[in-house]
């Protein structure tokens, strides 16, 4: 038995270890992962835009208003529910609804809204020059 004890204790001790990290450690890799996720939804935000559009003055996280003082007043708008309305494990309620706002000749930007009246602002921007 003390044997069994003497090998798995110290083994155990440097799993334990090993395995923690610091809080600053922790934070880090959260900041790393958001800036990764925010830098990857700015890529793909212009993806499709031109860069003489009036699309490229708006920027992730802008509010509607901010794109109707940018833009002028939308021709259309329009909204749409996510996929995330049906996951019974989406906790944080982001992103569950979409309000699109359309500008005729020159395409349309997505917002971001929560379930529990959250907005998150400008997600995406499609170039349409034939948005009607």
């Amino acid at each position: 038995m003390t044997k069994i004890l003497s090998r798995t204790v110290p083994l155990l001790l440097l799993c334990l270890a090993v395995g923690c990290k610091s809080a600053e450690e922790k934070r880090a890799e959260k900041e790393a992962k958001r800036a990764a996720q925010e830098a990857e939804m700015k890529a793909k935000m212009h993806e499709n835009v031109p860069a003489d559009s009036p699309l490229q003055k708006i920027t992730l996280g802008m509010t509607e208003s901010e794109a109707q003082t940018v833009l002028g007043p939308p021709t259309q708008t329009s909204s749409h529910i996510t996929g995330k309305q049906f996951n019974p494990f989406h906790f944080s309620g982001r992103d569950t609804m979409r309000v699109v706002y359309h500008w005729k000749g020159v395409g349309r930007v997505e917002f971001s809204q929560g379930s529990w009246g959250q907005r998150n602002g400008a997600v995406l921007c499609i170039h349409n020059a034939e948005e009607p």
